[in-house]
């Protein structure tokens, strides 16, 4: 947490087990991509955490991590942001990065960030399970920023043509009458 604080960064907990096919991947073929180190290197401070061992119980038991690999942001005083289960390719695994960030200046209440942030995740990884739910809090961050229910309007008019069959769709439903 001290890293994370000196750098003004998230941290990123990299739960894993030395018997988990998911952290193997993670590990081999996801970490070491340009896109992932590089966003990792400008807004988090990673740590992995064996399961296994002895010093990572307590935060296992913190952060609730029942199965590997599990991924868990945090601030830097360790309140968790946001936190995803299992395996993801170099393209999944960076929207989640970027909705995590967004997740962190939504919490902060940095309206214009986190709007940036969740649109990158929408925009870049259109493809991504997290999209829909990046385009629904990006709505969601406009209105808290102008308080202007137009913006949630639209936000369903995008959810609705862009991933009409997806919860976030039918959570701002409403916004759309």
């Amino acid at each position: 947490m001290e890293e994370a604080k000196r750098a003004k960064k998230l941290m990123l907990l990299f739960f894993h087990s030395r018997q988990c096919s998911g952290c193997q991947a993670t590990i081999a073929k996801t970490l070491p991509d340009p896109n992932v180190s590089k966003l990792i290197d400008k807004e988090f401070v990673p740590a992995m955490l064996e399961t296994s061992e002895d010093a990572s119980q307590e935060l296992m038991k913190k952060y609730g991590v029942e199965w590997t690999p599990t991924f868990v942001v945090a601030d830097d005083s360790g309140n968790e942001i946001y936190k995803w289960v299992g395996y993801l390719p170099q393209p999944d695994f960076c929207a989640q990065l970027l909705f995590a960030e967004g997740r962190a200046a939504f919490k902060s209440k940095d309206w214009d960030r986190a709007d940036r942030c969740f649109n990158a995740v929408a925009d870049r990884f259109p493809d991504s399970d997290v999209a829909p739910e990046a385009l629904y809090y990006s709505g969601v961050a406009r209105y808290e920023k102008t308080n202007d229910a137009s913006n949630l309007a639209e936000t369903n008019r995008r959810l609705q043509a862009r991933y009409p069959d997806s919860s976030w769709a039918k959570r701002s439903s409403v916004w759309g009458k």
